[in-house]
């Protein structure tokens, strides 16, 4: 028989109200400083020199999702479920890891743009950017995930006061001296995040992590993590392949399509909505862990009652934010990419803050609690059949209205992805029993 789960007391829920806006405020510091550095380069480069910037950061972000994949991902879930008393040790080893994965992608993107580099010299000029400043930037990711899997966002949050100082150096120094093409963007943004990195890997070597369990030789350990890491991340690897297409790879066609113009103009769109996801992407780094420790303890009563309250919080950020912004949308274009630039873009606002709005609740909601409950199949599925939507019915929309279309692609995709993760968790928290899950087998 499934009880239900208990109700969290009333300080609980303020020390997690307040946990939450330090996460927000911590993704803030990150995304903004991000954001103002694309708002820059999109006024001081030519719509196609931006569409480079917009392509190549798809690319980069379909080759860190590997990186996520095997690494990120897994540690937010495994490290509260398996290594808990030994997280010092963990921690040391998935430092190596990181070299590993890290060296694989800079050496890939740094490959494409050397392919590229007589075709079309800003895009590869991007991608060598990308390439040079990756190790920081996902070392970076690594440290502040860390934090997030011991519980204390407020630590992430010291360190990543860093990031926004080093960004906005090395756009002041760009202006200054007059460094403005694809690469330099890629490349104040990994000068950034080395300045944040260090400032988080001080502020981890001051807590203690105790290895409460029994010791065991430190190769032992990483073949271990190396397994477990592939167990549950051989289902978030394909989710690599399927999320990219259904969701990065739209600047992609749009560029193939309508030329880098497009893709500019499509990643002008996404930069008003980029705060509001990182938001989202906040609370749910901070809810991870949690849940799957809760998950882990209280078994599928909590899985059934926590997705209700995400629902709340993510339409709470997600829907003050884009409600907003659609009111002040005219006179926020113009400040932000000046008069008379991006002329289309008012109109097709509202289907993105449509889009942005579903991707948010979802993923606060019953996105984390399958992940928590280590379905990461799940997200497969979900994201497979947003990128069959993407690559069919959505190619046909982009080559046809062009940014519109895209923006459209965008909302369908979403939905579609929402409706099948929500169906997972129908199933997963149903009245027959849950199938053993995969992940863990």
């Amino acid at each position: 028989m499934i009880h239900p789960a208990p109700e969290p007391p009333a300080v609980s829920r303020r020390e997690w109200a307040v946990r939450g806006v330090v996460s927000i405020a911590d993704q803030g510091l990150i995304s903004g400083a991000n954001f103002l550095v694309l708002i820059l380069f999109a006024r001081w480069l030519s719509p196609s020199d931006y569409g480079a910037v917009s392509v190549g950061m798809s690319v980069f972000l379909f080759a860190a999702n590997f990186y996520n994949a095997l690494l990120l991902e897994p540690m937010s879930v495994l490290g509260p479920r398996q290594f808990d008393s030994r997280l010092g040790d963990y921690f040391a080893c998935t430092l190596r890891l990181h070299v590993a994965l890290a060296g694989a992608l800079s050496g890939g993107l740094l490959g494409a743009a050397l392919v590229l580099a007589r075709a079309t010299p800003p895009l590869a000029g991007a991608l060598a950017g990308g390439a040079a400043s990756s190790f920081a930037v996902l070392l970076m990711w690594l440290l502040r995930r860390m934090c997030y899997v011991i519980g204390e966002p407020a630590l992430a949050l010291r360190g990543s006061v860093t990031f926004p100082i080093g960004a906005l150096a090395g756009a002041s120094a760009a202006y200054v001296w007059g460094w403005r093409s694809p690469w330099v963007a890629f490349l104040i943004l990994g000068f950034a995040a080395a300045g944040a990195g260090a400032s988080l890997g001080f502020a981890l070597r001051s807590r203690p992590f105790a290895n409460t369990a029994a010791p065991s030789p430190r190769r032992a350990l990483l073949v271990e993590i190396v397994r477990s890491h592939w167990n549950y991340g051989r289902w978030t690897l394909g989710v690599c392949l399927t999320y990219w297409l259904a969701n990065s790879a739209i600047p992609v066609m749009i560029g193939l399509h309508a030329g880098l113009d497009g893709a500019g103009s499509l990643r002008a769109l996404e930069n008003l909505v980029f705060p509001v996801l990182q938001a989202t992407n906040a609370l749910s780094l901070m809810l991870l862990p949690w849940v799957s420790r809760q998950i882990e303890s209280c078994g599928l009563a909590f899985a059934r009652a926590f997705p209700r309250r995400g629902m709340l919080a993510g339409a709470a950020v997600t829907g003050s934010y884009l409600g907003a912004m659609l009111v002040f949308r005219g006179p926020l274009l113009e400040l932000l990419y000046g008069k008379g630039a991006y002329e289309e873009l008012p109109g097709l606002l509202p289907l993105m803050a449509a889009a942005a709005m579903v991707r948010g609740v979802s993923d606060v909601s019953v996105s984390v609690a399958l992940k928590g409950a280590a379905r990461p199949d799940a997200q497969f599925w979900s994201s497979l059949a947003g990128a069959v939507f993407v690559l069919s019915g959505g190619s046909l929309l982009i080559r046809h209205c062009g940014v519109a279309g895209a923006a459209l692609t965008m909302l369908l995709s979403n939905a579609l992805q929402a409706g099948i993760l929500t169906g997972f968790f129908l199933v997963l928290t149903g009245a027959r029993p849950a199938r053993r899950p995969h992940a863990l087998g």
